[in-house]
Formats: C-alpha cells, sequence, structure tokens
C-alpha cells in the first residue's frame, strides 16, 4: 500500500510501500528527507541512519529506493530521529498505518 510521510515545517516529503504481510516499508526515491539527524542520548540510531543515508541521499533527496524491516525504521531514516512509523506514515486520505492494520474506520 502506497503511504506518505509529510511535515511541513521541516519539509520533509517522503513516499512509501508498505506490505502489510511483512510489515516492511520501502521508502521510494525522490523522497525528501529531513536534513539534521538527531544525534541524542535518548535516539541511538543516528549513525545507523547517517551511514544508511551515506551515497544514497544527495540535498535532501532519496536518489534509489530502500527497505527497511518495519515503518518505524523507515520512519527514523525519513526524519532523523526517533518515530513511531506507524503513527507516522499515512496512506493518501490519512489514515495512519497503525489504524488500518487494526481495521479501524476514520
Amino acid at each position: 500500500m502506497k503511504v506518505y510521510l509529510i511535515r511541513d515545517r521541516s519539509g520533509i516529503n517522503a513516499s512509501g510501500e508498505f506490505d502489510a504481510i511483512t510489515k516492511a516499508l520501502t521508502v521510494l526515491a525522490g523522497s525528501i528527507l529531513s536534513e539534521k539527524i538527531a544525534y541524542t542520548e535518548k535516539f541511538r540510531g543516528a549513525k545507523t541512519i547517517e551511514k544508511a543515508r551515506d551515497g544514497i541521499v544527495v540535498n535532501r533527496t532519496l536518489k534509489k529506493d530502500i527497505t527497511f524491516k518495519s515503518a518505524s525504521t523507515a520512519a527514523n531514516f525519513v526524519t532523523g530521529s526517533s518515530t513511531n512509523g506507524l503513527i507516522a506514515w499515512k496512506n493518501e486520505t490519512g489514515r495512519t498505518i497503525k489504524d488500518i492494520l487494526m481495521g479501524v474506520v476514520k
């Protein structure tokens, strides 16, 4: 299913494909990622994000698709900080992955 992570204040505009069976999420080429990565004690994934972005992100733009084992890991990659991917990623009507998986109707 096609999903989006958009944050106007930071200029993030990412699109992805979520596989409800495997729970993997592929962030699609052309997505605009956060400029900054949060280097804090609470967020231990900063170095991993930095390595994952190396060579495939140019001027905040993702140059090739990249697949993650979870929506949250994909959201962390996009936002550069700890992010609950089940809530951050939404479909075209604004429903979160969590709501879709739980069958919640809005």
